[in-house]
């Protein structure tokens, strides 16, 4: 192969690329033209984004359940510290190898512990349950992914990551009529390390108008959502790219 890659819960990474494939020189030979065209306009300089400002960074990050922990200890990682899905995997392999059940393909024997940390659940056994001997590599990792819990790392210019429990959100823009004015409410701001107050108050001189903070709904949520006056969503669109480099790819708006 050219390339693998993988793919675990909708994040898609390259694992690894055999620069000396045939497929590579074929396209450098096919593309030699367009290639010298580009080196001789290398020399010009390169459209920004606006303001100069990179888009933000997103990079799901991983956190073993409680049934990973005895696996976590073993190895001598910290139960509490984030790692990426590569990182999570190298684990479970280095584990494997360590202990003589196999490599990260075909069958791993299994031993009590991984037994424990992978297929057995809290008060879910069966009195006369029984094990496998041996499970395939790739249906091992299937279950070491869902004993893993989810984090998302969003780095933006200038405000610096936030790491927040959960998937990849996006900044909701609701378009909606309170009364008889037009309003437009603002959520997740906090996913980006935004403060929605500190936004408003900026917001409110920049576009002239009225803002007003809420909670967002719910007994334990501390997150806040921002409402300005108008249907101000364009506005707001170009706000966020200018100030901070979050292009409307990173917004949803109902």
């Amino acid at each position: 192969k050219a390339i693998d890659v993988t793919d675990k819960k909708g994040v898609i990474s390259v694992s690894k690329v055999d620069r000396g494939h045939k497929i590579f020189a074929q396209l450098a030979d096919k593309f030699a033209a367009e290639m010298s065209s580009a080196s001789a306009a290398s020399s010009a300089p390169a459209a920004a984004p606006a303001a100069g400002l990179r888009a933000p960074t997103v990079t799901a990050m991983w956190q073993p359940s409680h049934y990973l922990e005895a696996m976590w200890k073993d190895m001598g990682k910290n139960k509490k510290d984030l790692f990426t899905w590569d990182q999570a995997r190298e684990i479970l392999v280095a584990y494997i190898e360590k202990a003589g059940l196999g490599k990260d393909s075909g069958p791993v024997k299994m031993n009590e512990e991984l037994i424990d940390a992978l297929l057995k659940t809290a008060g879910g056994q069966k009195k006369d349950q029984t094990w496998p001997e041996e499970v395939d590599f790739d249906a091992l990792e299937e279950k070491f992914e869902e004993r893993l819990t989810q984090y998302t790392a969003i780095d933006v210019a200038g405000v610096g990551a936030t790491t927040r429990k959960g998937g990849a959100a996006k900044i909701c823009l609701t378009l909606s009529k309170k009364g008889a004015h037009n309003v437009t409410r603002v959520a997740n701001l906090e996913a980006y390390g935004l403060d929605p107050e500190a936004m408003g108050d900026e917001l409110k001189k920049k576009l002239n108008c009225m803002m007003h903070i809420e909670d967002v709904p719910g007994k334990n949520a501390k997150d806040k959502i921002l409402q300005l006056q108008g249907h101000v969503d364009q506005e707001l669109a170009q706000y966020l790219e200018q100030r901070y480099g979050i292009t409307k790819a990173f917004m949803d708006v109902k």
